[in-house]
Formats: structure tokens, sequence, C-alpha cells
């Protein structure tokens, strides 16, 4: 499974964007050169995960996924965000924030992360996969409410 913006079947990030993001830009930076092929060496069985951003939900962005026979996760819109990649977003800060003071700019900002992605211990990640069956039940059972996630 591609979660969002990184594969954690090989833990690189996928892709760098700068400025705002639109549904042309997300279709033609992200998903035609990174995402889709990704998706197709990983076989008919693979799926797709984002969210309800605007650029992810934009017409071209679905039209585009149709056509090229992407297995999409759906999200309900205001649904709860059991994303495991937020709980990997909030450990990359915690250790850019301990590990490296003070920033120099954005380029600098973009090296830290990288580096503290690559030193991140295989067991995070694979914690993070074996609890999406946890995840789900508790939301199931929250009715969509709150759950410790």
């Amino acid at each position: 499974m591609v979660w969002g913006a990184f594969s954690l079947h090989h833990r690189t990030p996928l892709f760098h964007v700068q400025g705002n993001l639109t549904g042309l830009r997300y279709r033609d930076e992200i998903l035609r050169p990174l995402a889709v092929p990704t998706l197709q060496q990983m076989g008919p069985h693979a799926v797709y995960q984002d969210d309800n951003a605007r650029p992810h939900r934009a017409r071209v962005v679905n039209d585009f996924l149709q056509q090229s026979g992407v297995n999409r996760m759906e999200w309900p819109a205001c649904s709860p965000d059991l994303n495991p990649i937020e709980n990997l977003w909030d450990e990359l800060d915690r250790k850019v924030r301990s590990n490296h003071h003070p920033l120099r700019d954005v380029q600098h900002l973009y090296q830290l992360l990288q580096a503290e992605w690559q030193a991140l211990p295989q067991r995070i990640f694979t914690t993070l996969v074996n609890s999406m069956r946890t995840r789900c039940v508790e939301c199931q059972n929250s009715q969509g409410g709150y759950t410790h996630y």
C-alpha cells in the first residue's frame, strides 16, 4: 500500500513539492511520474490511499486515477484520520526539533528530514502497519467518532 507521498515499502520520500499544490500539479508532479508507476509495480491488488485534500479530489485527478486503473481507498468526508503517516510526521518533527538547532533555511530542513527519515527504525513502520486493524476496529466501535489514534 502507498500512503500519500511515501512508499513505506521503500521508505524513501517520493517527492518534494514547493508552492501551492493544485489538482493538475498533483497529477503531473506526483501521480503520473511517481505514485502510479509505484502502484503498477506493486501489482493489481495495490491500493492508493490519500485524503480529502482538495488537490487529491479534483476532477482531473479522479479522471486520471480511474483511467490509470488505480484502486483507490475512499475516505468519507469528515472521517477520522487513521492514516499512519501522521504518526511518522510527528516522529520526524520530534527528531528534527530535538537533534538539530538552529535550522538555517528550508533546504537545510529538507536535508534533516531526509536524514531522520532514513534513520527511523523499521520497527516503527512495522508497528504502524500492524496497527491498522486495531485502528479500524476502534473507529468502527466509536461509530466514526474519536479514537485514541
